[in-house]
């Protein structure tokens, strides 16, 4: 279990390094809002926020399955605990792929030999996200809603509260930067 934490953190280090590496050849506007892949609708100027908002924000979504990952043992039943793990494994590596490719499409926009690359590194991302919430569903199957059994500490309520509205606070400022503009 720890060797599994230890590589979803490397990879959702990943979009970090991608993103410092190509910081000064990134453009001077950049996407917050898009309705497809290739397709924005909402624009803002280049800034250390807007350019590592979207890693923070998935590093917030993995924290927060690991958090719940935590709770595992509050599953006395072997079968239901292992289903339990398996969803929320499943949603941190899922969380931290999906990070990778947003990386790697905001590295490949800033080289032109990477460009032809952007779209379907985009399409990628997307289907990442739909394999890994099919996955973490069927992999978690024998653990049907409601979880009588999972108890939250007061720590991990006010974590992942917190933790959900620094999301907010994130959201809510990229469209604003974007009005801005």
């Amino acid at each position: 279990m720890r060797k599994s934490l230890l590589i979803a953190l490397l990879m959702f280090c990943l979009p970090f390094v991608l993103l410092a590496v190509s910081y000064s050849a990134a453009p001077s506007a950049l996407p917050v809002l898009r309705r497809w892949i290739g397709h924005t609708t909402l624009w803002a100027p280049k800034s250390l926020f807007m350019v590592f908002r979207v890693p923070v924000m998935n590093l917030i979504h993995g924290v927060m399955a690991a958090i719940m990952l935590s709770r595992a043992p509050c599953f006395t039943n072997l079968q239901r605990r292992t289903s339990y793990s398996n969803i929320f494994s499943t949603l941190l590596f899922t969380i931290a792929l999906k990070a990778d490719f947003e990386g790697l499409e905001f590295f490949a926009a800033t080289f032109p030999a990477l460009h032809p690359y952007e779209s379907w590194i985009g399409y990628g991302t997307l289907t990442c996200v739909v394999v890994g919430l099919a996955l973490a569903a069927l992999r978690g199957g024998k653990v049907k809603l409601p979880w009588p059994e999972l108890s939250l500490r007061l720590q991990d309520k006010i974590a992942l509260s917190v933790l959900f509205a620094a999301y907010l606070a994130i959201v809510i400022a990229s469209v604003a930067a974007g009005h801005r503009a």
